[in-house]
């Protein structure tokens, strides 16, 4: 069992790049967070300089939440496509999704059925993934399970889904989500329900959630303390 310690793309007040280099010293990889569809379109090489690669991080990337699905599919894959464009010198390694409407990922992989070893479809404020569940193993998809979401509205029914915890492929940690933002790690009411998904799950992606450098970092030592108690080997 081993876990890949991920921060987000901002945890500073600067760009992209910036941000990953700040980062590179305490994780391996980074999500970049293309939460909006016309702002990341026009990101250039200020936002993402050529020399990236050069940090040695792997990277994924969190699709925009304004994914433009009530305009069609094709809208959605020219988005998704241009976006891809931008970071494929990165070759990232996923692609974490908000669950769209009931039909809508057939649809989409209809369409780019080469997405669907990438997508990771996290259970949000809006949507745990029951209602798309079926849908989610038809098309054979991964999961990103947001465990501040499950603890904060109440969301742990999810982990009794049939196969749900076999499909993680990614997890986003921290406290808990209210309406003052992603709460450090030590505020998360039970550890040990994180513990036990980390045992069920047996590795993956462990995103800390955080979006303050300072706030990352100490949370970042507390993960690794329980990992190191855990005996849950992690980079």
């Amino acid at each position: 069992m081993s876990f890949r310690l991920a921060a987000p793309s901002c945890v500073i007040p600067d760009r992209v790049g910036p941000n990953c280099r700040a980062l590179a010293p305490l994780v391996r990889e980074v999500g970049l967070m293309l939460l909006e569809t016309r702002a990341c379109q026009e990101y250039d090489g200020r936002d993402l300089p050529p020399d990236l690669p050069d940090l040695g991080l792997s990277y994924h990337a969190h699709l925009p939440v304004d994914l433009p699905w009530d305009s069609g599919i094709d809208e959605v894959c020219g988005a998704i496509g241009a976006l891809e464009q931008k970071i494929a010198f990165l070759q990232p390694c996923g692609y974490v999704l908000h669950p769209p409407q009931p039909g809508d990922l057939t649809r989409l992989l209809r369409r780019r059925p080469d997405l669907a070893p990438l997508l990771r479809l996290e259970n949000t404020r809006e949507s745990d993934l029951s209602g798309i569940w079926a849908e989610i193993g038809d098309l054979d998809l991964g999961v990103c399970l947001d465990v501040g979401h499950l603890v904060g509205y109440g969301q742990e029914r999810i982990l009794q889904l049939p196969g749900f915890l076999d499909r993680v492929r990614m997890l986003h940690v921290y406290g808990g989500e209210s309406a003052r933002g992603h709460a450090g790690l030590e505020h998360l009411p039970d550890p040990g329900l994180l513990r036990h998904i980390l045992d069920e799950v047996g590795g993956g992606v462990l995103v800390v959630e955080l979006f303050r450098l300072q706030e990352l970092t100490r949370s970042l030592g507390l993960l690794r303390s329980w990992l190191d108690e855990w005996g849950m080997e992690h980079d």
